[in-house]
């Protein structure tokens, strides 16, 4: 009996993490899904979910392994996403910070002076500041060294965050927010609109 109570809240659980998307799929994916549902006896829902997070790992990847440019501008991501703890603790401590390989290495390519804006996803830029050229690194959790950080000086929190939406209008280009970071050559305009000029 108490395997079915702790199947039952593990099952209530994970429905609230869950978010219903629709999606139009090609018949022959939906009979492969189907087909693989059953050769490995889980859902649809299971492996179609599997499937996409697969997906998402490769893609990110591809996006990481993109050289970041020689800018002097910088969109570093808060890791929001993944953990809010990693937002605030860049934000109440004025540190850009990146977790695990290979993502953490975008830390070293910031020099000394560079302008590093955080951004919040579903919010935009959130606070900026100035690289320290010294990558410093701490464990994370148990993993010895996997958090690679710079303390920023200069570091402002904005009291109205630039969306991305703002951000494409004043770059008039689009830009990806969905690596860690990303080489921001016309940052400047960025830094002009913050400052009011």
């Amino acid at each position: 009996m108490s395997d079915l109570k702790s199947l039952i809240r593990k099952s209530k659980a994970t429905r609230k993490e869950l978010v219903a998307s629709t999606v139009r799929i090609p018949k022959e994916l939906a009979l492969f899904i189907e087909g693989l549902a059953e050769q490995l006896d889980l859902s649809k829902q299971e492996v179609t979910l599997k499937l996409i997070e697969a997906g998402v790992e490769i893609a990110e990847r591809e996006l990481e392994s993109e050289d970041v440019d020689n800018s002097a501008f910088h969109v570093l991501n808060t890791n929001r996403r993944h953990d809010d703890s990693d937002h605030d603790y860049m934000l109440n401590n004025g540190i850009a910070a990146a977790f695990y390989d290979p993502w953490k290495f975008n830390i070293d390519r910031i020099k000394k002076g560079d302008t590093v804006f955080l951004y919040e996803n579903g919010v935009g830029i959130v606070a900026y500041g100035l690289g320290s050229g010294n990558t410093l690194k701490k464990d994370r959790y148990d993993d010895k060294d996997e958090c690679h950080y710079q303390e920023l000086s200069n570091f402002k929190v904005l009291e109205r965050p630039i969306s991305a939406a703002r951000i494409k209008k004043i770059l008039s280009r689009n830009v990806v927010f969905l690596r860690t970071m990303s080489g921001m050559p016309d940052g400047q305009k960025i830094l002009d609109e913050i400052e009011g000029k």
